[in-house]
């Protein structure tokens, strides 16, 4: 209808090099994946959204599609280089060695699955990953990026989809450290996001589920968004069959205020920090959001991560972004041994979890749930 309507070429996302695309304005892009969703963007008159477009009962949503301005909401990353070892320092990933055990004091370990997460893919739905950095030579899983939505681009100019990998699969720094990374770029230095990237890469990885529905696919989303269709996108891709976990936000507001953390079956992660010894405690970040719609709760401050300085830079960060993969490797390290739904891999979250160790949430009212990874 709308290529006869609006005399409009129709060109899939999925298989597009966007690129090649001159006028964005006189095509429809087309992120449908049969069976599971169906979507279009393209330039509409504003009477034609109202008085037509809005009113064809098998249009769920038509919503403009808005840039957001800080996606990442200003996530602080240090610059001062840590200190590299060969392996597994515990002593200087605090973020590891607290989510294998449930009290203080940190035993200077982190222990976890054999597995590592082999065997399960990884989608981090970012700004890309700088492949050449030593955290994704000689790991057991690949790590590559697969599609963009930024034009040809598909390197790692801002640096954020590198420290969200690093997290989840680094080889000293990673929670699932076999786990396969596969990066989808859809935002980047000149590249600004827009709901219609997010669900682009949502979709992205919705297909890839659609060619192979035996895949173990967890997607691993940092960025948020006050449009719903960015929320129909996430549980369409749950119902598909997609472990999804995003990040809750760092606004010191109420999770629910945001997508797709409002979606109930999305995995959606605020932050904590871990206090100075020697009276260590969790509480939780001065910046996270928090409420109901909040699933649990992760480390997120001064996180250990890989830069894109050089192959060697680790630096550290704070910001639920980096919160979420914690917990997107968890699931990775789950599946590796099981073949969990979404609805199973959340539950088994929920009963794992450090139970009412986090301080800070009388008046931020949210599940006293500390993430940890399932046992050996």
């Amino acid at each position: 209808m709308l290529e006869n309507c609006l005399q409009r070429e129709r060109h899939n996302v999925h298989e597009l090099d966007f690129s090649s695309i001159k006028d964005n304005n006189n095509v429809i892009f087309d992120f449908s994946v049969k069976g599971m969703i169906a979507g279009y963007t393209t330039k509409f008159t504003k009477s034609f959204v109202e008085n037509y477009l809005s009113k064809l009962n098998d249009v769920a949503i038509a919503n403009e599609n808005k840039v957001i301005e800080d996606p990442f909401e200003n996530e602080v990353v240090e610059q001062t280089p840590l200190v590299r070892r060969a392996e597994r320092a515990a002593d200087k990933m605090p973020n590891l060695d607290r989510i294998d055990q449930e009290n203080f004091p940190l035993d200077l370990k982190y222990i976890y699955p054999d597995s590592a997460g082999a065997g399960v893919d990884v989608f981090v739905v970012d700004t890309g990953i700088f492949l050449e950095h030593e955290e994704f030579q000689g790991r057991q899983g690949k790590t590559v990026v697969e599609k963009t939505f930024c034009g040809n681009n598909l390197a790692d100019d801002d640096g954020h989809g590198t420290n969200v990998a690093s997290i989840t699969g680094g080889k000293t720094l990673g929670v699932a450290s076999n786990a396969n990374i596969i990066g989808v770029k859809i935002t980047g230095k000149d590249c600004p996001l827009n709901s219609q990237n997010i669900i682009n890469g949502i979709t992205y990885v919705m297909q890839q589920k659609a060619n192979d529905p035996g895949r173990k696919i967890v997607l691993n989303l940092s960025a948020t968004s006050t449009d719903s269709a960015v929320g129909e996108a996430a549980s369409k891709a749950v119902e598909a069959g997609i472990h999804f976990v995003v990040g809750a936000g760092n606004r010191n507001l109420d999770a629910c205020g945001f997508f797709p953390g409002k979606i109930e079956t999305v995995v959606t992660v605020a932050a904590t920090k871990i206090t100075v010894p020697p009276n260590q405690q969790d509480w939780i970040t001065e910046f996270s959001n928090w409420g109901k719609c909040v699933t649990l709760f992760a480390p997120g401050e001064n996180v250990p991560i890989a830069g894109i300085g050089s192959p060697s830079e680790i630096t550290s960060g704070s910001g639920t972004s980096l919160s979420a993969p914690h917990v997107s490797g968890a699931i990775a390290l789950m599946l590796a041994n099981s073949d969990l739904t979404p609805e199973q891999s959340k539950e088994e979250l929920l009963r794992i979890a450090t139970k009412d160790k986090i301080q800070g949430l009388e008046y931020r009212p949210t599940a006293n749930l500390l993430l940890r990874v399932p046992s050996p």
